[in-house]
């Protein structure tokens, strides 16, 4: 009979003998042992034999899912993944020709965001979690094989974005929020316009300005500490004239703890109602392949490197120079940062005839 046994280190494992010989196998945690052994004792089944995929998922979002980052959205796309056609088949019943079925069809359905095609990322995004809960299966010797492997529909990662912000588009954005940029935000509409704005001139993520407080400011340094970061690594982000301004516009509204008062969970919501409103979006063509990029809030990260790397007007140098937009910007790896850089091709004209 199975049992569950504390070892000395804190972990949890299943002991059980199987064909006259006693096996045992080691979990961090109890919930993965019990999961364990409730297979094992199933009828005397294979572990892989009787569990779905649905159930799978259940496993993976009590124990994987809430260690990330990215745990709001994941639930989501779980949450699609449990209405799959063989979200409720067995693990072992699942084979790649399933998956590319499913890659499929995915690639023929309408994004309600854009009313073109669901896009490549997204379908990427999707196939890599089916995957994810497959591997933690298998980490647990729930599952044997992953039916994610080999196969071969896969659509190819998408290109990098060249989209930036012109200074046309940030008047725009203002103006479609109806804020002027020279008083206080009055509701979150305007707020999310002025985090924008704010981002295009520091380089900033979305996430690290909600989590803004006045504790982490000095003058006109940003202290961000590493749990507020993507990267979990603390650093300093320098605030231009303009970026000052704009700060301040935003703390006299008194918020608190939180400067700019958003809520992770609209925020993203309202910038594409402002975005839209603009004129900003992305648009198809009538057999809904894309023309032109939307403008993500994300590309104010490359609008503010574009920008810091060109060279000033009064001076003739780039306002930072590599290292220093990397420490600004918070990468490490430079072929990173230079996807981040998106002149366009007029402006490396103009500089050339310079």
């Amino acid at each position: 009979m199975a049992a569950i046994i504390q070892t000395p280190t804190g972990t949890y494992s299943v002991r059980w003998r199987a064909e006259g010989k006693h096996r045992a196998k080691t979990f961090k945690t109890k919930s993965e042992a019990r999961t364990f052994l409730r297979l094992l004792e199933d009828e005397g089944l294979s572990a892989a034999s009787s569990l779905t995929f649905s159930e799978a998922i259940d496993i993976y979002e009590k124990e994987v899912t809430p260690t990330k980052r990215t745990q709001r959205q994941e639930l989501f796309r779980l949450k699609n993944l449990r209405k799959l056609e063989f979200a409720n088949r067995l693990l072992r019943d699942i084979h790649p020709a399933d998956i590319e079925q499913y890659v499929n069809r995915r690639k023929i359905t309408p994004s309600l965001k854009t009313g073109g095609m669901i896009s490549d990322s997204t379908i990427i995004k999707d196939v890599n979690l089916i995957s994810s809960v497959f591997r933690h299966a298998i980490k647990l010797g729930l599952a044997k094989d992953n039916p994610c492997k080999g196969i071969g529909n896969m659509p190819r990662e998408p290109e990098h974005r060249e989209r930036i912000a012109s200074d046309r588009e940030l008047e725009m954005i203002k103006q479609a929020s109806g804020w002027d940029g020279k008083s206080v935000p009055r509701n979150s509409t305007q707020i999310v316009a002025a985090a924008f704005l704010f981002a295009c001139r520091t380089g900033m993520r979305l996430g690290e300005i909600i989590q803004l407080e006045e504790a982490w400011i000095t003058d006109r340094v940003i202290r961000l500490p590493k749990e507020a970061t993507k990267t979990e690594t603390a650093r300093d982000v320098a605030m231009p004239t303009e970026a000052l301004i704009i700060l301040n516009l935003v703390r006299a509204r008194g918020n608190a703890p939180r400067i700019f008062g958003l809520a992770p969970e609209t925020t993203s919501a309202i910038w594409r109602k402002i975005r839209n409103r603009a004129g900003l979006g992305p648009v198809t063509d009538s057999e809904g392949r894309l023309v032109r990029e939307g403008l993500n809030f994300h590309d104010s990260r490359a609008t503010f490197a574009t920008w810091a790397a060109s060279p000033n007007p009064k001076t003739g140098a780039p306002r930072l120079d590599v290292l220093a937009l990397a420490r600004q910007t918070g990468h490490k790896n430079l072929a990173m940062l230079q996807r981040y850089y998106r002149p366009s091709a007029e402006d490396i004209a103009k500089r050339l005839d310079e």
